[in-house]
């Protein structure tokens, strides 16, 4: 039986376990190396985005196809992004594996080099900027602040596919204070991948960027035991973040 490929919404909505599960099911029905790459680059900026720990997923088989599958314009082309996958001499195994020279992997990162600071693990948003969003994005009476359980933050994006028609894309539990300059750089990212389609029309071409926006929402239920239930749900799940 044939294995689907992920879609944007299997890889930005999904569980870290189940997502890591979905993508080693397909990468050994399927062998496809270069779309698992891909599925990895949209991964390190969902990462970017989002207070919900995704750094690092599927590391061994990130690790596996650089260190040992034939190289490709691919892996030369997106490597770089993924430089903290490797410890100092495995980095430079798959540096000397991809590059005939110091000199020609210069060349071909140079231009992305200054990016990939924003996809790096250590400067991904954590589950204590909730804490900051919570205190820095009120302005109404103090007295009358809801719950921090009950907000929601989200990033929606507009991008336009291959032949101009605009489609949305929704980043759940986002980092809404992130600099407009980096949100910028991230979203470009996904504009360099294939995996997007719809009827063999690549999805995400170009960042509507005027028309992406950060949100913040706050959740009641009307039945205080749904409510209730509500709150002990969230407390739970933020606590896992």
């Amino acid at each position: 039986m044939a294995v689907k490929a992920l879609n944007e919404r299997q890889l930005f909505r999904m569980k870290r376990v189940n997502l890591e599960k979905r993508i080693q099911q397909y990468y050994s029905k399927t062998q496809d190396s270069e779309s698992v790459i891909e599925y990895g680059m949209a991964i390190l900026v969902f990462n970017a985005i989002t207070m919900t720990n995704y750094s690092f997923v599927c590391k061994d088989l990130i690790q596996e196809i650089f260190l040992t599958k034939e190289p490709t314009d691919k892996m030369r082309e997106f490597c770089l992004y993924f430089y903290d996958f490797f410890d100092y001499n495995e980095w430079e195994n798959v540096r000397d594996r991809l590059f005939k020279s110091r000199a020609e992997f210069s060349e071909r990162t140079r231009r992305i080099r200054p990016e990939t600071k924003y996809v790096r693990a250590a400067s991904a948003p954590t589950n204590k900027k909730r804490d900051w969003l919570y205190e820095n994005y009120w302005v109404d009476d103090e007295k009358n602040r809801p719950e921090k359980e009950r907000y929601g933050y989200e990033y929606h994006t507009v991008f336009r596919d291959e032949h101009g028609k605009k489609h949305k894309l929704k980043f759940q539990n986002a980092d809404i204070s992130i600099p407009r300059k980096k949100l910028l750089v991230l979203l470009e990212i996904l504009t360099k991948l294939t995996i997007f389609e719809e009827n063999g029309v690549r999805k995400f071409a170009e960042v509507v960027f005027p028309e992406c926006r950060g949100t913040r929402k706050t959740t009641y239920y009307v039945d205080e035991a749904d409510d209730t239930a509500f709150l002990q749900r969230m407390r739970h799940e933020i606590e896992k973040l």
